[in-house]
């Protein structure tokens, strides 16, 4: 099934949600209206009615003891045209003025439009209910008026057609707020997804293999400009891993080549019986050979680790004995290079893969020695707190160039870009360290300043 486009849903939901919401304001309305329509119009019709007892008792004349008769002919006919039917009682009950006495067919006929107009415009039955209103003059008691009218009330067709024109106005209201409710959505449809498009755009350029792709200065939001930002981020990532893994091909092809290419020519040297196979040359074919083991065995640790098989074993240990164990191992490099290295560390127990952080410190010293002139100085520092151990490698060696720095972490990466077997290995050291150093849930970072020397640091959790 097709998916909409997030465009026509965003649309579609601010319309639904207006549709909504009008919808249920005009129900809401529409019966608040009608309820207050009809309990003002029965209040209205309840006061004309008092007001119509209150006329009749003034055309009682006390001193001749006598109604103005006339006059309440004409008051009840003119208030059979608003739906009242009046008649005038004595204190004794006897009829002064009755309506249905004077024009019965006129009172039939408009009870019954009354109730025809009433049934058909408000949907619902009603009944005709007589009133009963004492009538004083003073305090004296001067007879009844009963008043006859519709209930619950009666209204003429220009007061429904009033209340159905502000029905018809919600409705209006609510047409021109749907339409005014998709155009502003697709306004900010269109303002959310043109930054979407563009980063879907950009992902697939990436995805073909163009990383040149840069941040989107229109995003439109803070979301979608750290999404932008991401996406750069790793464009720029997978640019620079795609450079490392082609210089890598030719690095190991270039590492490879030298070495076989020796093996092979002294072989055939040999085998032809041009040279003799004398320790000397053996000698240099093992050597050659070795060069090659030890690049297998680089692509070995970056397989296990890619392959998550970086288990770690934690044990207690003492780390005194581990650096002296480590320092020992390069005594011959430091010895013919006139380094010294000095060790500054007590009585620290750590928690963590003992092999594991051996291998660490034996890469970080390594580095150390190695890019460290003759005469130079290296220090290592062991500390420990209640939540952490660390530890420092200082040396005083060649430094790392700035660019290079926030590199060296990755793996085959290599400052010198000759691939110089003498000042270097293949790029994959540091990024084990880390690897291991991430595994045991530390930190490791390196600062440096060319021709100074460098400083490398690794950070474990307490115990």
């Amino acid at each position: 099934m097709k998916k909409l486009n997030l465009r026509t849903q965003l649309s579609a939901g601010f319309a639904a949600i207006v549709f909504i919401v009008i919808a249920l304001i005009s129900v809401s309305a529409n019966l608040l209206i009608r309820s207050r329509f009809e309990a003002y119009m029965e209040s209205e019709q309840a006061r004309l009615a008092k007001e119509l007892a209150d006329e009749l008792a003034n055309q009682y004349d006390a001193a001749a003891a006598s109604w103005n008769t006339d006059y309440i002919h004409g008051v009840g006919m003119y208030a059979v045209n608003d739906g009242y039917f009046l008649k005038v009682l004595d204190t004794e009950r006897g009829t002064v003025w009755d309506i249905e006495q004077h024009d019965m067919d006129c009172c039939k006929e408009m009870m019954d439009k009354i109730s025809s107009d009433m049934e058909r415009l408000r949907n619902s039955g009603g009944s005709f209910v007589s009133h009963e209103y004492p009538m004083y003059q003073g305090q004296a008691l001067i007879g009844y008026a009963e008043i006859m009218y519709y209930t619950p009330y009666y209204a003429n067709e220009n007061a429904f057609h009033f209340l159905y024109s502000l029905n018809l106005i919600l409705v209006v209201i609510g047409i021109v707020s749907m339409i005014g409710a998709v155009i502003t959505g697709l306004i900010f449809a269109r303002r959310i997804t043109s930054p979407v498009s563009r980063v879907i755009s950009r992902t697939r350029r990436i995805a073909g293999g163009d990383y040149s792709a840069d941040d989107d200065n229109n995003a439109g939001s803070a979301e979608m400009q750290e999404l932008s930002q991401a996406v750069t981020a790793m464009a720029q990532t997978l640019d620079r891993q795609e450079k490392l893994r082609t210089r890598l091909t030719g690095d190991v092809a270039h590492e490879l080549r030298t070495p076989l290419t020796n093996i092979a020519s002294h072989l055939e040297m040999m085998c032809e019986g041009i040279w003799e196979p004398t320790p000397e040359r053996l000698t240099s074919c093992y050597e050659e050979i070795q060069r090659i083991s030890g690049l297998v065995d680089d692509m070995e640790k970056l397989h296990r680790i890619d392959a998550e098989q970086l288990i770690l074993n934690k044990t207690v240990f003492d780390i005194r004995p581990l650096i002296g164990n480590i320092v020992s191992l390069f005594e011959n490099e430091t010895a013919a290079k006139g380094l010294t290295v000095e060790r500054s560390c007590g009585d620290i127990s750590v928690c963590a893969d003992r092999d594991r952080i051996a291998q660490v410190v034996t890469n970080l010293l390594s580095n150390a020695v190695k890019y460290t002139e003759k005469g130079g100085h290296i220090r290592i520092i062991a500390e420990s707190s209640d939540d952490h151990f660390r530890l420092t490698v200082k040396d005083t060696g060649i430094g790392i160039m700035p660019d290079d720095l926030p590199h060296v972490f990755e793996r085959f990466y290599r400052a010198d870009k000759s691939r110089n077997r003498s000042t270097g290995g293949s790029g994959v050291g540091l990024a084990v360290a880390k690897a291991i150093i991430d595994a045991h849930g530390g930190t490791i970072t390196a600062e440096s300043e060319y021709g100074k020397g460098s400083e490398f640091t690794f950070s474990l959790p307490g115990k």
